[in-house]
C-alpha cells in the first residue's frame, strides 16, 4: 500500500542541510486539496519546495520527501485524539456540577462545548504546524538525473527557468 504522505521529486540546488527540490506527478499529490484547487500547478506537479536534506542529496537526483514521524503523531493528537478527551472531561465536569447545582442537562453543554474549544484550539495548532514544519529527503531513489528522463513536460519548463536564474 502507497503511503499517500511520500512524494518523489528532483534535486535541483543544495545549501548545508537543506535542498532545493522540483516534485514529480503522483497519485498523493493529485489528492492534496491544495492541488485539486488549482493552487500549486496541474495535479501538483513541479512544485518547487525547500526541504531537509538529512542523507546529503545531490543535484539531479531522485528523491523520496516525506514528513517525519514526529509531526503525524503531533497531527493526529490534535485532530482526533485532544477533542475527544477533552469532550469526556468536560462532560464529566459537567455532570459533577449539575448534582451539586441541580442544572439539568449541564453536562451535555458542558461536554460540547469543551467539544468545541478543543477543535478550535486544534485547528490552530494544527495550522501553525503546518506553518513551521518542512517535508525531509528519506531516501535517494536514483542518482545523477539528466534532463533526459524528467518526469513531465511541467518539470523541463521549471528546470529551464531554474538554469537561466543561475
Amino acid at each position: 500500500m502507497e503511503r499517500p504522505d511520500i512524494e518523489t521529486g528532483t534535486v535541483l540546488k543544495t545549501e548545508g542541510n537543506w535542498a532545493t527540490v522540483i516534485t514529480n506527478k503522483s497519485k498523493s499529490c493529485n489528492e492534496c486539496g491544495k492541488a485539486q484547487a488549482g493552487i500549486c500547478g496541474k495535479s501538483g506537479a513541479g512544485m518547487v519546495m525547500k526541504v531537509r536534506n538529512p542523507v546529503r542529496a545531490k543535484v539531479w537526483d531522485t528523491v523520496l520527501l516525506e514528513l517525519d514521524r514526529k509531526t503525524h503523531v503531533k497531527a493526529y493528537f490534535y485532530a482526533f485524539v485532544l477533542p475527544v478527551i477533552l469532550m469526556f472531561a468536560g462532560t464529566y465536569t459537567g455532570h459533577l456540577v449539575s448534582e451539586y447545582s441541580g442544572i439539568k442537562g449541564f453536562d451535555v453543554v458542558a461536554g460540547f462545548t469543551c467539544l468545541f474549544v478543543s477543535i478550535v484550539y486544534a485547528l490552530k495548532k494544527i495550522r501553525a504546524l503546518d506553518k513551521t514544519t518542512h517535508l525531509q529527503i528519506s531516501k535517494v531513489i536514483s542518482e545523477g538525473h539528466t534532463s533526459d528522463y524528467l518526469a513531465c513536460p511541467e518539470e523541463v519548463d521549471y528546470l529551464a527557468i531554474f538554469g537561466r536564474n543561475n
